[in-house]
This record gives C-alpha cells, sequence and structure tokens, in this order.
C-alpha cells in the first residue's frame, strides 16, 4: 500500500470516529437539556461504532453489541460470535472460503493452529464452513488481531466497511470470550 492511499484511509477513519464521538455526545447533551437523568451505567452504556479497521487495542475493554456490514446491522453479545459471524461472511464469497481452505492448518500462533481442517490441538474451536475450523481462545485484542491481520488480510478480505458497535465492559466480565 502506497503512502497516499495509506493516509488517505486513516483519515477518513479519523473524521467517521470523530463524527461517531460528536454524535454521542451530542445525543447526551440533549438528555441532559432534556432533564433525562446521567449516570454512570448511563455513560459506560453508551454504544460506539468502531470500524473493524481501527487498532485491535481499541477494543479491550469492551463488550460488543452489534456487527454492521454496510447498512446491516446484527446483534451479536460476545467477541467470539462477532468473529464467528464475520468469518461465516467471508466464507460466503467462494473464492475466500477457497483461500481459507488452502490456508488451513499453515496459520499458527505461539502454541496451536489457527485455522484448521480439525477441531484437534485447538482450545476454543469453532467451525466456520464444513472443514473450516479456527481457533477462539484469545483475548478480546487478540481476537481482532488474528481475524484482521492473520485471516482477513492474509485472503484479501475487504472489511473496511465492517464495523463493530461496543458498549464500555464493565467491572467483574471475563475478558475472555
Amino acid at each position: 500500500m502506497n503512502k497516499e492511499i495509506a493516509l488517505s484511509e486513516i483519515e477518513a477513519v479519523r473524521a467517521q470516529l470523530l463524527g461517531m464521538v460528536n454524535d454521542r455526545i451530542d445525543s447526551l447533551i440533549a438528555k441532559i437539556k432534556n432533564g433525562e437523568a446521567i449516570d454512570n451505567n448511563t455513560l459506560s452504556a453508551v454504544e460506539i461504532v468502531y470500524p473493524l479497521s481501527i487498532e485491535p487495542a481499541l477494543f479491550k475493554g469492551t463488550k460488543p453489541t452489534a456487527v454492521h456490514f454496510d447498512d446491516e446491522k446484527i446483534p451479536v453479545k460476545t467477541w467470539r460470535k462477532a468473529y464467528t459471524l464475520i468469518l461465516q461472511q467471508c466464507t460466503d464469497i467462494p473464492e475466500k472460503r477457497e483461500a481459507l481452505m488452502s490456508l488451513r492448518n499453515k496459520i499458527s500462533g505461539r502454541t496451536r493452529i489457527i485455522l484448521s481442517d480439525k477441531a484437534d490441538g485447538m482450545s476454543r474451536p469453532i467451525e466456520i464452513a464444513d472443514d473450516v475450523f479456527v481457533e477462539s481462545f484469545f483475548d478480546t485484542e487478540w481476537l481482532v488481531r488474528i481475524l484482521t491481520r492473520e485471516i482477513l488480510d492474509v485472503v484479501r478480505y475487504d472489511y473496511s466497511s465492517i464495523s463493530i458497535s461496543v458498549v464500555k465492559r464493565k467491572r467483574g466480565d471475563s475478558q475472555y470470550l
């Protein structure tokens, strides 16, 4: 990717994020002006939509509420469900499914295989298509990092139109999926 394209994409993400932040803040201001009660639970339950292409570390401490594919919004309750849903969308495209099939047993982490034709050797496997299993036992940051950089980027799946609605995770919720 050349510099101009990368910088253009970064600026587009910046504009999108600033727009989302401004919309959320305007909404909170309107609630306060209308006399609606705002407490810490309300503030922590504010749903924010981030593009999947942002730095995975920004998803730490959040809980997904929905995955957005262009204009389609699909509710989810866990990062594992979001991960599964996005990978299943990828496998719905025949050439991407073939690319995933050819990568089985070739993508691995430090101690286990990440993409395989069987669940053996995985801590928490998910079957995303017939004979295609992915490992899902990662914390939020690494789950998103594996999804985007190790799988979707490798099969050249364009996820620029995918966003994820998240809320701040309440204390005590497990960080593992």
